[in-house]
């Protein structure tokens, strides 16, 4: 039963990866036909009116996707379905409200928002468009919180193709009627494009979970106190998701700022501004895909080892998932570090970008384990430690980002990420070691950076002896990744146990 058990962890695991690679691939070639389209300024503009939208999503969720996958766990874990089902009815009515009322506030505000917030009253008609958006994004996130918790992620990774087909395929066509008339309207013919996908994605989602619903017994005893253990999940999260995004749009929204004050002109300002949030960003964040996966399946796991005591287990799956993290982060983060200028201009064609690119990737193991940690101290109910850090540190990022744009320019935004991010890590890392028994495995880390330094060593030699032909990144990337494997199984980084393990998943 246990094998077995892993073994649909392992195959809802595996298609979530393939999922988010082939949709961030799809992503971040979208974001290149953007770029092409609206050039650095329009993506400025457009990630700008991102960074509001991203607020009101937060306020329209409120942390229910993440309740509504721990309710729904615990309850299934007891024998408990109809409790499941009721949790997510309760959810539903929770992000119903949210997100209503967050779509009326955008919506009354947004030419206030456009004017004095972001100063460009270009973003006021996208930020009208996506406010309509905002129901059905919050009611999908209870449904994909429900899926993650019954694991049966297929469904939602159907819905995810569905969107994105929607998505790509009306803001093209809208981009074509509208991009001639300026960049208001460009920005706009994309947000509609979204909006419409996102529509799309919830009725999807909602056909498929009437049907899954049906399979489930709705006749057992339903779960004690079920709105009390939703607020006291929901409620912590989204606090600090709030202060999070506040602080985040605060920021983003004073890099323009700092920047102008550095002396640069408006228009170069809200271009490295999109160079950096729409074109680096995406292709740093782009290998975490398996990592992302690992995260958001182990939520329900922990919750179920908790709820049963099964701490033996809780604390192996901490430390194994852990230690992959640290494995794949290092391994990314030196291969950005050198191919960066490859990766810049195969990609984009933008050296400013190719740069970016270096002068993150030393920081990708923080901010890929950062985001593994914070989710495991959620799934063991530790969540009002992950928003206490959060907030400390994000107010930390504004206050840094204020003083040190003005003067540094990019350099002083450069040095509050890796500030930030740094203490953020470490405090939510220092928690989950005080709370499980994680132990850090600092030889292993030693290992593999060896590891990585010595197959970049030996795909750049093969490269100067003419024996690899092709000048294609791609290939110099998966090369690399080969042998960084290759290396980690000499070294023992990665044991026979887990090679035995892994093939006892394809049995």
């Amino acid at each position: 039963m246990a094998l077995k058990r892993v073994k649909v962890i392992f195959i809802n695991l595996l298609m979530l990866t393939i999922t988010a690679l082939i949709l961030r691939t799809v992503n971040i070639s979208f974001q290149v036909y953007l770029s092409n389209k609206l050039g650095p300024e329009g993506m400025g503009l457009f990630q700008l009116i991102l960074s509001i939208y991203m607020l009101a999503i937060i306020f329209s969720t409120s942390g229910i996707k993440f309740a509504t996958t721990r309710l729904v766990a615990e309850e299934m874990g007891a024998g408990k379905p109809a409790g499941a089902i009721k949790a997510v009815r309760h959810c539903l009515a929770y992000s119903a409200i949210f997100s209503v009322a967050s779509m009326i506030i955008l919506n009354l505000n947004s030419e206030y928002i456009g004017t004095y917030w972001l100063n460009d009253q270009r973003a006021i008609l996208s930020l009208r468009i996506f406010a309509f958006s905002l129901p059905f994004i919050s009611l999908s996130s209870v449904l994909n919180g429900y899926f993650t918790a019954v694991r049966t992620v297929i469904k939602t990774v159907l819905v995810q193709y569905f969107e994105q087909l929607i998505k790509i395929g009306t803001t093209i066509l809208f981009l074509g009627m509208f991009l001639h008339q300026g960049l208001e309207y460009a920005c706009a013919a994309v947000v509609l494009g979204a909006c419409i996908g996102e529509l799309g994605s919830f009725l999807f989602l909602f056909l498929l979970y009437r049907a899954d619903r049906a399979r489930l017994n709705h006749t057992g005893p339903d779960g004690a106190n079920l709105v009390l253990r939703m607020l006291h999940i929901a409620m912590p999260v989204a606090f600090s998701a709030y202060i999070m995004s506040i602080v985040r749009t605060i920021q983003q929204l004073l890099i323009p700022y700092g920047l102008k004050k550095s002396g640069e002109s408006s228009e170069m300002a809200i271009s490295t501004f999109g160079v950096i949030q729409g074109m680096t960003m995406p292709v740093i964040m782009f290998p975490s895909v398996l990592l992302d996966a690992i995260s958001e399946l182990i939520v329900p796991e922990l919750a179920e080892c908790r709820a049963g005591k099964s701490y033996k287990r809780l604390n192996y799956i901490i430390a194994r998932v852990f230690n992959w993290g640290v494995l794949l982060s290092i391994g990314v983060a030196c291969l950005f570090w050198r191919f960066s200028t490859e990766l810049g201009m195969t990609i984009y064609n933008n050296a400013e970008a190719a740069y970016f690119i270096m002068m993150l990737a030393p920081l990708i193991p923080v901010m890929y384990l950062d985001n593994i940690v914070d989710n495991m101290l959620k799934g063991i109910d530790e969540q009002v430690s992950s928003m206490r850090y959060n907030m400390f540190t994000s107010v930390i990022n504004v206050v840094m980002t204020y003083l040190l744009l003005p003067r540094y320019a990019i350099m002083g935004y450069i040095v509050t990420i890796y500030v930030t991010r740094i203490l953020n890590f470490a405090l939510s890392l220092n928690r989950l070691v005080k709370v499980t028994n994680l132990k850090i495995d600092f030889s292993g880390m030693v290992k593999s950076i060896v590891c990585i330094i010595g197959a970049i060593g030996i795909v750049v030699l093969l490269q100067d002896l003419n024996l690899v032909k092709t000048t294609l990144i791609y290939w110099h990337l998966l090369l690399s990744a080969a042998i960084y494997l290759l290396l980690l199984r000499v070294f023992s980084c990665i044991t026979h146990d887990d090679v035995l393990w892994i093939k006892s998943l394809f049995k």
